[in-house]
Formats: structure tokens, C-alpha cells, sequence
């Protein structure tokens, strides 16, 4: 286990860099009286820490205000210190972690080790359905045995519990403990300042935070929804950095840079009502997908063709393969033999996607058409998120129209804990598939370690692919930023859920 925070160690090289673009007249971001501008596409749906898993919560939030226990190395994605000086299992569920010192919060609040276990407990709790809660398959509590050492203890085995520990940002104790917050308090180099709903959200340095002081003294996020008009505000100094912008509008030097956002542009059959509760309907979904086209025509730089639904960074991806390729013809005969047997093919379908990334409306539109191809009706739905959402949980209203789901899932903690639960297992937060044979698979491979539990996840990622076909992957995902002139910033693995205000730097325009 490394002693040192790659974002310290990130920040301190960058200053440095800092130090000689100064002397040769450049100003950190920030030192020049205004504050450091990103252009998002979507304003965070929960300000609350214990909501900030997603990117649109995280981007903002995450190693900015808030801070967790541990924290991921962007590249190796190893677990590192944070909050966390170290950690010791005690036994298969018995975790002590010892605590940083001299860490307070934005109120003034010390960091200490009831704080820690408030901010877990607070997560976890049932009642508040926070976001972060579902990175956990099982009961956690959280206890301060003295003001440095805090005792965490899980209903089941679970090996990655510090990997965990990392997707959880810990508030203020001060925080309302039974309803969510819109004013967050946490103990990162930035203090929440202001939102102005609409219109934009405003940090500002901390300067009493127990790291690295960094160059910027003020951010402001902004939210532009159209990807050529984030891509002009860097363009016209309306903004610093511009988040998510397509290829289109991506420049041919080094002020549009590329990141991989781990993640996977997928789609979910309905598999409780027909035509999906056969599953000849849903692997002639899979085979009628023209993912090379796809990729190739309306992705060139920011996707790459998939069959599984975690990239090959991740524990759970099965080496070699694929998926079930392209053949419409295979996929009409599937159709016209579910059809012979009473199966409603003929049912309208309703494909409901929202704002995915950049562009995201022209696949799902070459997805439906695709699916036309082979006989299946389709309707597109568009939606906000929040409305998306609806047909991504359950319960799923009786009333509900037979649908796929076109969801965009990242795994940033490189294990497949972060999402076969989710999305395979009979009880997950957004699974339709009812397999005991993967669910077994699963549940064993979370408290398994090494190349045992590799195999697990790898041997479940099978079974379900092969057997349910309920998941059809279409294309990993890669992201563009486009940077202001001046403006320093190397995106990272990381960058899709959190963008660290103290690795970026200002220099000559």
C-alpha cells in the first residue's frame, strides 16, 4: 500500500510546473482576479456527498469539497491514502482504518473518527436512498473506537471494502443526519460558496485544508446542454475548460484532450413482458446491431465496439470475447420463430434514452433503425434524467410499456462489485435478469479474492451474456475536453466522475 495521494503528488509536480510558467509571466488559473469557469452539460441532480457517485454530482463535488477514506490511483486505480493514514482487516468482516490528523472541516467541524463513522452510517442508511449506498452488496456500520481509529464492519466478507470506501465522501457531522443537503461541507481544498439554480455553481479555496494548497482560488461551473456552444465558451474565454464536447467540435491541437471514461453505452430488455420474456426476441436484439458501423461512422474518436458490459481494465472482463455479432438475417429468424409460437413480436417498443454523451441521439437513432431492420417496432423516448430514471429502477409500474433502456454505466473502481450486482443479480438496483446460476457465481465472488474472484465475476459476465441476453453492449465510451488558451489540464480515468480543481493551471494564453 502507497503512502502517498497521487493527487498531492499530481498537484505538487503541477506547481512546480507553475512556479516556471510564472517566472516566465504566466499567472495561476484563478490569480488573475476571476474565477476558473468549467462548462458542463447538465447541472448536478444532489448536491448531497452521499449522492456524488454519478458524474454529473461527482464532477463537482468529489475531491474538491468532499473527500473518503481512501482514494483510487487514476492510472493504476490502486487504493491510496486519503483521509486514511492505513487499514487493517481484522478479520473476513472486522475492518480498523487509522485516521489523518489535523484535518478539519469547512464549519470548523474536526475530522476524527465519529465524523468518519456519521458520514458512512449517513450513506448506507436505507432511509435516505443515497446513490453511494448501492456501491455496498451488504450492511456496513461504522464505529469510532477512539478519536483516530474507526472500526467498520460488514454483514458479509468483503475483501475490497477500502476500494469501497473510496466512492464514500464524507460530510460534516453538522450535516442533517435524515434528509439530504444542498449546501455541502466537507474537508477538500474547495468550500461550497453558491448555487444559483440555472444557472451556475460557485467554489472557493479553502485555505485552512490539511494538503496542498492549490492555484485556483475560485471555480464556477456553468451548464451549457449543446456540445457546440460548451465547445464556444473555451473558444471565446467564456470558459476555461469544457467538458463532454463532440468530435465536431473538437480543435486539431493539444487544447482538445482525450480521456477514457471506463465506461460502457449498453442496452437493458424489459425481460418481464413480451416480446422480451422470450428470449429468442432479445438475442435477435443483440445479433440486429450494426455496432462496427455504428462506431465507426458516428463515434470515430470516442467509441470502441464491446460486447460486455466492463472494459478489459475491469476483474469481470471474459478475455476474448465478443459478443454475438452482426447478422440481421440471424435476427429475422429469431423474430419469425418467436412469432410461429404466439410470441407478440409485433408489440410496439419503447427505447428510452436520455442526453448520454455528445451525439448520443444519432446512435440511439441508427440503434432503433437497426432494430426496425429485423422486424421489431420501435419509438424513441428522450427524456431527463430524472424522468429516465423511472424505467431504470424498479419497480417497474404494470402499466409500463414493454421497453429497452439505453443507459451509459462506468466502473471507475476497476471491479466488477461495482456493477454486476447492479445490473446481473436477480435483486439488483437495475437488473431484469432472474438467474440463479449468475447470482451464485456473484454472490461468491464477493467474498473471494485474487484470480479466484477474476474468475467468479468472468464465469457470471458468461452465463449471462451467453444464456439471459437480457444486456446488449454497443461501445465502450471515450470523452473530449476542450481547454481555453493557457489553460493546463491532463485528463485522467478519473476525469468522467471527478475533475480535481488543484491539477489544473493557468499559464500564458
Amino acid at each position: 500500500m502507497t503512502s502517498r495521494h497521487p493527487g498531492r503528488l499530481a498537484g505538487l509536480l503541477a506547481a512546480g510546473a507553475c512556479l516556471l510558467l510564472a517566472a516566465c509571466g504566466g499567472t495561476p488559473a484563478g490569480g488573475d482576479g476571476r474565477p476558473l469557469t468549467i462548462a458542463l452539460s447538465d447541472e448536478p441532480t444532489s448536491m448531497d456527498p452521499c449522492d456524488d457517485q454519478t458524474g454529473k454530482n461527482g464532477i463537482i463535488l468529489r475531491n474538491n469539497v468532499v473527500e473518503s477514506l481512501t482514494d483510487l490511483d487514476p492510472d493504476t486505480k490502486e487504493v491510496v491514502p486519503l483521509l486514511a493514514d492505513s487499514w487493517t482487516r481484522l478479520d473476513p468482516t472486522t475492518w480498523t482504518f487509522t485516521l489523518r490528523t489535523g484535518v478539519t472541516f469547512h464549519d470548523g467541524t474536526p475530522f476524527d473518527a465519529a465524523a468518519a463513522a456519521f458520514g458512512i452510517n449517513r450513506t448506507v442508511d436505507k432511509a435516505l436512498a443515497c446513490l453511494n449506498a448501492e456501491q455496498f452488496a451488504g450492511g456496513v456500520t461504522a464505529t469510532a473506537l477512539n478519536p483516530t481509529t474507526l472500526q467498520v464492519v460488514t454483514e458479509q466478507p468483503d475483501p475490497i471494502l477500502p476500494r469501497r470506501l473510496s466512492f464514500v465522501d464524507l460530510p460534516s457531522p453538522k450535516t442533517p443526519a435524515g434528509q439530504k443537503t444542498d449546501t455541502p461541507i466537507g474537508t477538500g481544498p474547495y468550500r461550497f460558496v453558491e448555487r444559483n439554480q440555472g444557472i451556475d455553481i460557485q467554489l472557493g479555496r479553502f485555505d485552512s485544508y490539511w494538503g496542498h494548497k492549490p492555484d485556483v482560488a475560485e471555480a464556477r461551473y456553468v451548464f451549457r446542454a449543446e456540445s457546440s456552444v460548451r465547445a464556444a465558451t473555451a473558444a471565446t474565454g467564456e470558459s476555461d475548460i469544457a467538458v463532454g464536447i463532440a468530435p465536431q467540435d473538437a480543435t486539431s491541437d493539444d487544447r482538445t484532450r482525450r480521456y477514457s471514461e471506463n465506461a460502457v453505452v449498453f442496452l437493458r430488455t424489459q425481460t418481464n413482458k413480451p416480446p422480451f420474456d422470450d428470449v429468442r426476441v432479445r438475442q435477435a436484439v443483440a445479433h440486429a446491431i450494426n455496432k462496427d458501423t455504428i462506431v465507426a461512422k458516428l463515434m470515430p474518436e470516442t467509441g470502441k465496439v464491446t460486447g460486455q458490459i466492463v472494459t478489459d481494465t475491469n476483474n469481470g472482463y471474459v478475455p476474448g470475447f465478443t459478443g454475438p455479432s452482426y447478422d440481421p438475417e440471424r435476427a429475422r429468424q429469431l423474430v419469425a420463430a418467436a412469432a410461429a409460437d404466439g410470441v407478440p413480436v409485433d408489440t410496439e417498443i419503447e427505447l428510452v434514452t436520455r442526453p448520454l454523451f455528445p451525439g448520443s441521439d444519432e446512435v440511439v437513432q441508427a440503434i432503433a433503425a437497426n432494430l426496425g431492420d429485423v422486424g421489431l417496432r420501435v419509438r424513441i423516448s428522450t427524456l431527463e434524467t430524472g424522468a429516465w430514471l423511472k424505467f431504470l429502477y424498479p419497480p417497474f409500474p404494470p402499466e409500463q410499456q414493454v421497453n429497452i433502456v439505453a443507459t451509459l454505466h462506468d466502473n471507475i473502481g476497476g471491479d466488477a462489485a461495482f456493477t454486476f450486482p447492479k445490473y446481473i443479480e436477480t435483486d439488483g438496483c437495475c437488473s431484469t435478469i432472474r438467474d440463479p446460476v449468475a447470482d451464485d457465481l456473484i454472490n461468491r465472488a464477493l467474498s473471494a479474492e485474487g484470480d479466484e474472484r477474476a474468475q467468479l465475476f468472468q464465469d457470471a459476465a458468461s452465463t449471462t451474456y451467453e444464456r439471459d441476453a437480457a444486456l446488449v453492449p454497443v461501445t465502450e465510451l471515450f470523452s473530449l475536453v476542450r481547454l481555453a488558451p493557457g489553460i493546463e489540464y491532463r485528463p485522467n480515468n478519473l476525469t468522467g466522475t471527478e475533475l480535481r480543481l488543484a491539477e489544473v493551471h493557468r499559464g500564458p494564453a
